[in-house]
């Protein structure tokens, strides 16, 4: 088995913004890795996948008895079934004696070769479903634990049959889209190209992005291919290429769980008595010590920070100081956390944040994502582009930000660039 996949792969894999080499590579290695497919697969449609198998192979002992239909049974007796339709109905089989006796009474009815036409149909039966099971060997606890094994394979090849199929019709979908349709036999002449349809021609595999990254060229052509960071893993190729493709960045879900809407107080006079926060704030940050950082509250004496996790509960807190910054001891990563400091003025105690105000909220980045990024800044020349939309798509906005802002100087006349650049400014703002 290969390596698991990575954090940008399962992402780009999961928005379908993957060409097909590399999605077929990626479906081979799901359908050997269960931790991957499971990465991959959303919470909601294994549940959706699992709750229709159960109601299908075990149903409601209130229930009126499931049986198979004639035509099932005849299709399945003659061998016109496909695989998993077999699979589902050999589970049936092991849990309804009625419909095992129905097929076999099929079977008896248009005997094969290798079963002697002198057998009872239960023993046409056994030789079918069970050739290597002895009547001795049968028992319910068995039929249950086959039951529950083949539900269990038949719940994983469904789930990764439904995404894989939504993967290729979007592909497809995208491919009609772009592909003029002809009519044949129409009886129409072939109009005459016209110039503009020759330029069109001549310009199918002009350059469509073309960006200057730390003394070298990328470059991205009308047919999808990318130039110029070859040495780079698949996957943050496939991102630039995404990107480069949209002209856009997708804004990562992350964010919007550590932001919230800004209110405006209408007494201009309430925020006289409090101080800002200065980060970090409404993003993911790398270091597991964030370093706090607030205004200066004039008068104040000194300044306490808390520390609180995603369940408001208390996980450190600092000594009272002076100083308006604070470094924390190291959390855990991955986890969300929201900050508050108190300032004592004259004695009496100032909050912030306070109401209406959002709760300031940070998250730790994931220990797979850090190694991710560490990798990636180890291929010489650092592709300021690649790690500027890794750390955006990560949520990490203020490292995404400088290396779009050190992207932009190198092209100061391409719209994309410029545009990325504001688009991760713009989530900084929020």
């Amino acid at each position: 088995m290969t390596d698991h996949l990575s954090e940008t792969e399962v992402s780009l894999f999961r928005e379908r913004t993957i060409g097909p080499a590399e999605r077929e590579r990626i479906d081979s290695h799901v359908a050997q890795c269960n931790s991957c497919l499971h990465r991959i697969l959303p919470s909601e449609d294994t549940a959706l996948v699992y709750s229709e198998l159960t109601e299908a192979l075990l149903p409601d002992s209130a229930d009126e008895p499931f049986h198979l239909l004639t035509a099932e049974l005849r299709r399945y007796a003659d061998g016109s079934i496909d695989q998993a339709d077999r699979v589902i109905f050999e589970s049936h089989f092991d849990i309804c004696a009625e419909c095992r006796d129905a097929v076999a009474s099929l079977a008896a009815s248009s005997p094969v070769e290798s079963v002697s036409s002198s057998a009872r149909p239960a023993e046409i039966a056994a030789q079918q479903f069970y050739p290597a099971w002895s009547a001795s060997q049968f028992t319910p606890a068995r039929a249950a634990a086959v039951g529950l094994v083949v539900a269990c394979l038949v719940l994983a090849f469904v789930v990764w049959r439904r995404w894989h199929s939504r993967a290729v019709d979007q592909t497809a979908q995208q491919a009609s889209s772009q592909t003029p349709t002809n009519t044949p036999g129409t009886g129409s002449p072939t109009p005459a190209p016209t110039e503009s349809t020759k330029d069109s021609i001549t310009n199918q595999f002009a350059v469509s992005a073309s960006l200057e990254d730390n003394g070298r060229k990328i470059q991205l052509d009308n047919t999808g291919k990318l130039i110029g960071l070859e040495e780079l893993p698949e996957a943050s190729r496939s991102l630039v290429r995404s990107v480069l493709v949209n002209k856009t960045l997708s804004k990562p879900e992350v964010l919007d769980k550590l932001t919230a809407p800004s209110i405006t107080l209408m007494d201009p006079t309430a925020r006289e008595n409090t101080f800002g926060l200065l980060g970090p704030s409404g993003t993911v940050i790398a270091t597991d010590r964030p370093n706090l950082r607030w205004q200066a509250l004039p008068g104040a004496s000194s300044y306490t920070v808390s520390v609180f996790d995603a369940d408001f509960n208390r996980v450190t807190r600092s000594a009272p100081q002076t100083a308006t910054q604070w470094t924390s001891p190291a959390l855990r990563r991955g986890m969300i956390y929201s900050w508050e400091v108190v300032a004592v003025r004259n004695g009496q105690e100032v909050r912030s944040p306070v109401a209406p105000a959002p709760r300031a909220q940070f998250k730790i980045l994931e220990a797979e994502k850090l190694l991710e990024l560490t990798s990636l800044k180890k291929h010489k020349p650092i592709s300021h582009l690649t790690l500027g939309l890794t750390f955006a798509r990560f949520g990490l906005l203020i490292e995404a930000e400088g290396q779009l802002q050190i992207l932009a100087r190198e092209n100061p006349n391409s719209a994309v660039a410029t545009r990325l650049l504001r688009t991760v400014q713009e989530w900084s703002k929020r």
